[in-house]
This record gives C-alpha cells, structure tokens and sequence, in this order.
C-alpha cells in the first residue's frame, strides 16, 4: 500500500514537472518569434536620440594633466543627423563629413573624415534631462582625453 501511494506521488510529481517545461518552452518560444531582429534600418526620431539638430557648445582637452572644458570659439554653429543617414557638420567639427550610421547604442560611424580609414567611430552619450549630447572619439581616440558637448 505505501509503495503504491509513493509509486503515485512520483508519476504526479514527473506529470508536473512535464506540463511546467511544456509551459516554459511555449513561453520561450513566444520571445523568441517576438524579438526577433528587424532588418529594416530606418531610425525613428525621438527627443531623447541622436537625430536632429545639435548646437556645438564646449569641447573638453586634456594636454597631458587635468582637463578643461572650454567654449567653442564660433558660437551657434549647429550639427545635425537626420534619418536618412545624412550628417550636416559645423564649421569646427568634422567640417568635411556627410554621412553617418548608428552602429550600437553608444556608437556613431560618421564619414568621410580625415583619418587613414575615411571614417571616426564616435562614442556619443545623450543626457535627456540636461538636452545634451556627449561625442568623444572612439577609433581613433584621444589619448589624453577629448570630448564634444552639444546642446538642443
């Protein structure tokens, strides 16, 4: 009789067991068919992205000791990066590039640029509560520090 109840505990247990990775596998499969990659390109503006115009305000140097950021001689000049990929710089910063391209959530490609590879890998950080945006060079990159801050 107690083998029988034991016998019955464990096929109910093993049933369980079987319904929840049977419950768990839909679910995954659910996210899996659900987040799949989009392979359409176009970038949706947002006030907190990258897109849109930028007004260059200051650019931080560090000359081998404490940085400074300084303001940028011309002021006003703005920058822009629209949807379609096309870059429209300002007379101080990367005056001869025209196109650009999101590579990941931190990186920027702008082109042509005046280095050996024709392009700048851009590292860009967006403050949404300060309407700031942060583009410092990521390839190649400033070894005592560099910075460029733009304002909406």
């Amino acid at each position: 009789m107690r083998a029988n109840v034991f016998v019955r505990s464990i096929v109910k247990w093993k049933t369980n067991c079987v319904k929840k990775l049977q419950f768990l596998s839909l679910v995954l499969l659910f996210f899996a068919i659900a987040c799949e990659k989009s392979t359409n390109k176009i970038i949706e503006p947002n006030e907190n992205g990258l897109l849109g115009k930028w007004t260059y305000t200051e650019y931080y140097m560090s000359i081998g000791g404490p940085g400074e950021w300084h303001p940028v001689s011309l002021p006003k000049q703005t920058i822009e990066f629209k949807s379609n990929g096309t870059f429209i710089p300002c007379e101080s910063f990367l005056k001869e590039a025209n196109h650009f391209e999101i590579l990941d959530s931190v990186t920027v490609k702008i082109e042509p640029a005046a280095t050996p590879m024709g392009y700048i890998l851009m590292r860009y950080d967006i403050k949404p509560f300060e309407g700031s945006l942060y583009l410092s060079p990521a390839n190649p990159i400033c070894i005592e520090g560099c910075s460029n801050k733009f304002e909406r």
